[in-house]
Parts: structure tokens; sequence; C-alpha cells
């Protein structure tokens, strides 16, 4: 990833400085460094421009499956989520299965499988 210095612009709230470069496409990206592992997050410029603008925390973790927002575990919000803003009943996936790559192409949405449920009577009950 090329950097590029006149485009560093650190969030004022950061504790850690998010690089600004572009991808192996060539196209503007920003890497986050992530607290609870060693590594960042790549997602597009202007995805996290939005981001910033709406006011989500620059300061993100990795519980091991998605990037998160905040440290709470009361009080966290998948940044995927928060990127593509799926609809109700949909859940988002990433298409390389790397749940660091935020970058929008590959963030799709699908919608979430649901199972009747078996009552003590043995009936299904309706969703």
């Amino acid at each position: 990833m090329r950097e590029t210095a006149t485009q560093q612009i650190m969030p004022p709230n950061a504790l850690r400085t998010p690089r600004y470069g572009t991808d192996e496409r060539g196209l503007p990206v920003v890497r986050v460094p992530l607290a609870t592992i060693n590594a960042h997050a790549i997602l597009d410029r202007a995805d996290f421009d939005a981001l910033m603008a709406r006011g989500v925390s620059p300061n993100w973790s990795f519980d091991g499956r998605v990037v998160r927002v905040g440290h709470r575990p009361l009080n966290t919000q998948r940044v995927a989520r928060l990127i593509v803003s799926p609809p109700e009943g949909h859940q988002v996936r990433h298409r390389n299965r790397n749940g660091l790559d935020l970058r929008r192409d590959n963030l799709i949405t699908i919608p979430v499988k649901r199972h009747p449920k078996v009552t003590p009577t043995g009936q299904h009950r309706p969703l």
C-alpha cells in the first residue's frame, strides 16, 4: 500500500493513527489499527470519511470474527453493518471470508435463515 503524507488526517479522538493510502487496485483506502490484535482493518476512504462524519469512533477492535466499534460488550457495533446498513432480517458477510477486509465490494448482505420453533406439544410455531 502506498501512503501519502499529505493525506494523513488524525481524527481528534483516535487512540491509534489510521494510515491513508491506496490498495493493490490503486483505489484510496484507510487502514485502521485495531486494539485487540496487532493488525488493521482496511476500508474504502469514502466509507471511513462517512463514518467519521457520522461521529463513529475511530477506535476499533477485532473479536476474532468481526471488527467492532467500542470496547464494552454491551455497547459495541459491527463496523461492516455501519458501512452497508443492511435491511431488517439481513446479515453482512465478507466475500473473501476475511473479517478485516471492510471494503464495500467485499461486503454482501444475505437474508437470515429462520427456522420454525418446536413447541412442547411437538407442533411448529409459525414465524
